[in-house]
Protein backbone atom coordinates (compact mmCIF):
# COMPACT_ATOMS: atom_id res chain seq x y z
CA UNK A 1 0.00 0.00 0.00
CA UNK A 2 2.88 2.48 0.73
CA UNK A 3 4.10 2.07 -2.70
CA UNK A 4 0.92 3.10 -4.34
CA UNK A 5 0.51 6.21 -1.63
CA UNK A 6 4.30 7.39 -3.22
CA UNK A 7 2.51 6.75 -6.66
CA UNK A 8 -0.49 8.56 -6.25
CA UNK A 9 1.91 11.79 -4.21
CA UNK A 10 4.07 12.02 -7.14
CA UNK A 11 0.98 11.96 -9.71
CA UNK A 12 -0.59 15.66 -7.67
CA UNK A 13 3.12 16.65 -8.03
CA UNK A 14 3.18 16.43 -10.86
CA UNK A 15 -0.25 17.69 -11.62
CA UNK A 16 0.27 20.41 -9.31
CA UNK A 17 3.59 21.81 -11.14
CA UNK A 18 2.37 21.40 -14.84
CA UNK A 19 -0.98 23.48 -13.70
CA UNK A 20 1.55 26.12 -12.33
CA UNK A 21 3.55 26.18 -15.77
CA UNK A 22 0.50 26.32 -17.96
CA UNK A 23 -1.62 29.31 -15.65
CA UNK A 24 1.91 31.45 -15.52
CA UNK A 25 2.41 30.78 -19.21
CA UNK A 26 -1.12 31.75 -20.11
CA UNK A 27 -1.34 34.47 -17.65
CA UNK A 28 2.10 36.12 -18.83
CA UNK A 29 0.96 36.11 -22.35
CA UNK A 30 -2.52 36.93 -21.91
CA UNK A 31 -1.84 40.03 -20.02
CA UNK A 32 1.97 40.79 -21.68
CA UNK A 33 3.75 40.36 -18.73
CA UNK A 34 7.12 39.24 -20.79
CA UNK A 35 8.48 37.30 -18.13
CA UNK A 36 9.59 34.51 -20.25
CA UNK A 37 11.63 34.61 -22.73
CA UNK A 38 12.45 31.13 -23.64
CA UNK A 39 10.93 28.96 -26.46
CA UNK A 40 7.33 29.10 -24.85
CA UNK A 41 6.77 32.88 -25.26
CA UNK A 42 8.90 33.40 -28.24
CA UNK A 43 6.84 30.50 -29.81
CA UNK A 44 3.50 32.34 -29.14
CA UNK A 45 4.50 35.68 -29.73
CA UNK A 46 5.35 35.01 -33.58
CA UNK A 47 2.28 33.23 -33.73
CA UNK A 48 -0.80 34.85 -35.36
CA UNK A 49 -3.65 32.69 -34.97
CA UNK A 50 -6.74 33.65 -34.73
CA UNK A 51 -7.58 30.73 -32.03
CA UNK A 52 -5.06 32.47 -29.29
CA UNK A 53 -7.83 34.94 -27.76
CA UNK A 54 -9.98 31.47 -27.01
CA UNK A 55 -7.19 29.22 -26.07
CA UNK A 56 -5.94 31.57 -23.66
CA UNK A 57 -8.51 31.69 -21.12
CA UNK A 58 -9.14 28.13 -21.62
CA UNK A 59 -5.68 27.34 -20.99
CA UNK A 60 -6.27 29.25 -17.47
CA UNK A 61 -8.95 27.45 -16.92
CA UNK A 62 -6.52 24.12 -16.92
CA UNK A 63 -4.16 25.98 -14.67
CA UNK A 64 -6.84 26.38 -12.41
CA UNK A 65 -8.17 22.72 -12.47
CA UNK A 66 -4.79 21.29 -12.09
CA UNK A 67 -3.83 22.85 -9.20
CA UNK A 68 -7.18 23.27 -7.35
CA UNK A 69 -6.87 19.64 -5.91
CA UNK A 70 -3.34 19.72 -4.32
CA UNK A 71 -4.25 22.87 -2.28
CA UNK A 72 -7.60 22.59 -1.39
CA UNK A 73 -6.62 21.02 1.70
CA UNK A 74 -4.25 24.31 3.15
CA UNK A 75 -5.74 26.76 5.56
CA UNK A 76 -4.64 29.44 3.70
CA UNK A 77 -6.88 31.54 5.51
CA UNK A 78 -5.88 30.70 8.76
CA UNK A 79 -2.25 30.88 8.38
CA UNK A 80 -2.08 34.45 5.92
CA UNK A 81 -4.67 35.92 8.88
CA UNK A 82 -1.94 35.11 11.46
CA UNK A 83 0.57 36.54 9.95
CA UNK A 84 -0.86 39.43 9.03
CA UNK A 85 -2.48 39.72 12.54
CA UNK A 86 1.17 39.97 14.02
CA UNK A 87 2.68 41.86 11.50
CA UNK A 88 0.03 44.61 12.18
CA UNK A 89 0.68 44.73 16.27
CA UNK A 90 4.17 44.73 15.63
CA UNK A 91 3.91 47.46 13.01
CA UNK A 92 1.86 49.25 15.19
CA UNK A 93 3.78 48.91 18.55
CA UNK A 94 6.96 50.48 16.41
CA UNK A 95 5.45 53.14 14.47
CA UNK A 96 3.13 54.04 17.69
CA UNK A 97 5.26 53.32 20.90
CA UNK A 98 3.67 55.89 22.73
CA UNK A 99 -0.59 54.57 22.24
CA UNK A 100 0.53 50.85 22.53
CA UNK A 101 2.32 50.63 25.66
CA UNK A 102 0.42 47.57 26.80
CA UNK A 103 0.26 44.50 25.86
CA UNK A 104 -3.16 43.89 26.85
CA UNK A 105 -4.01 46.56 23.97
CA UNK A 106 -2.15 44.99 21.48
CA UNK A 107 -3.30 41.48 21.87
CA UNK A 108 -6.87 43.05 21.35
CA UNK A 109 -5.82 44.35 17.67
CA UNK A 110 -3.95 41.68 17.17
CA UNK A 111 -7.42 39.39 17.72
CA UNK A 112 -9.48 42.26 15.68
CA UNK A 113 -7.15 42.29 13.00
CA UNK A 114 -6.75 38.83 12.88
CA UNK A 115 -10.84 37.96 12.72
CA UNK A 116 -11.31 40.72 10.56
CA UNK A 117 -8.47 39.54 8.02
CA UNK A 118 -9.27 35.79 8.45
CA UNK A 119 -13.24 36.40 7.69
CA UNK A 120 -12.31 38.10 4.41
CA UNK A 121 -9.56 35.73 3.55
CA UNK A 122 -12.38 32.57 4.73
CA UNK A 123 -15.03 34.12 1.87
CA UNK A 124 -12.33 34.12 -0.68
CA UNK A 125 -10.96 30.81 0.52
CA UNK A 126 -14.47 29.31 0.34
CA UNK A 127 -15.29 30.92 -3.51
CA UNK A 128 -11.58 29.22 -4.59
CA UNK A 129 -13.32 26.11 -2.88
CA UNK A 130 -16.63 26.38 -5.05
CA UNK A 131 -14.80 27.25 -8.43
CA UNK A 132 -12.39 24.06 -7.70
CA UNK A 133 -15.48 21.94 -6.75
CA UNK A 134 -17.28 23.25 -10.36
CA UNK A 135 -13.76 22.86 -12.24
CA UNK A 136 -13.57 19.42 -11.08
CA UNK A 137 -16.50 18.01 -11.78
CA UNK A 138 -16.01 15.24 -14.01
CA UNK A 139 -18.03 16.25 -17.15
CA UNK A 140 -16.66 19.51 -16.82
CA UNK A 141 -13.28 18.52 -16.15
CA UNK A 142 -13.14 16.48 -19.19
CA UNK A 143 -14.74 19.53 -21.72
CA UNK A 144 -11.98 21.70 -20.34
CA UNK A 145 -9.61 18.82 -20.99
CA UNK A 146 -10.82 18.27 -24.83
CA UNK A 147 -11.45 22.07 -25.30
CA UNK A 148 -7.65 22.23 -24.47
CA UNK A 149 -6.46 19.68 -26.36
CA UNK A 150 -8.69 20.69 -29.67
CA UNK A 151 -7.59 24.55 -29.76
CA UNK A 152 -4.28 22.88 -28.80
CA UNK A 153 -4.44 20.68 -31.99
CA UNK A 154 -5.80 24.52 -34.11
CA UNK A 155 -3.11 26.85 -32.22
CA UNK A 156 -0.44 24.72 -33.99
CA UNK A 157 -1.72 23.33 -37.08
CA UNK A 158 -1.92 27.29 -38.56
Amino acid sequence: MPALRSSNDSHIRSRFLVGIVVLVVAVDYALGFNFLSGAISDALATTSSPYLRYFLPAMILLGILLISRPIRNVRWASIISLALGLLIAYFLRTILPSLFTSSTVLVIVFLIATLAIYTLLRFVEDLFDFIGAVLAFPPIAIAIGLVNIFFGILFFSI
